[in-house]
């Protein structure tokens, strides 16, 4: 079925979920895991202009990640990391095509039918449109 699952994380817990039901769907599917940070670049100011200060969220998330491979390596399942810079969305779906994972799942906000606006403008409704491959939303 799946055979490369893509996981994007932020430096949070809230992804938990996203990543119990990647490591199940890969123990059940002999799948592998890419957990994914995206580095969100300011614009004006380039990743060779403030290294130091790259540097130190890059190391955050390194961090962050082998904690959340560690997490899905509780259910035997393979997984790798990867940091990318640049917009968040257009990274995701970018490198998900690039890399040939066959499905994305990432975490995706309650909707709030007071404040609509907010739920699509989220990650998870960026990348679901954009994506080409299938997306599955945890809440």
């Amino acid at each position: 079925m799946f055979k490369k699952i893509l996981v994007p994380l932020d430096l949070t817990d809230k992804h938990r979920p996203a990543l119990g039901k990647a490591a199940d769907l890969a123990r059940h599917c002999c799948s592998t895991v890419t957990l994914l940070h995206v580095i969100e670049v300011i614009p004006g100011l380039a990743v060779e202009e403030d290294k130091d200060f790259y540097q130190r969220i890059a190391q955050k998330a390194r961090t962050h990640l082998e904690a959340s491979q560690g997490f899905v390596s509780r259910w035997a399942v393979n997984a790798q990391q990867e940091i990318r810079y640049g917009h968040a969305a257009w990274e995701i779906v970018h490198y998900a095509a690039d890399t040939g994972h066959d499905l994305i799942i990432l975490t995706a906000p309650c909707f709030d039918p007071n404040q609509p606006a907010v739920s699509w403008g989220s990650l998870s409704y960026k990348v679901g449109v954009l994506a080409s491959c299938p997306v599955l939303l945890v809440k």
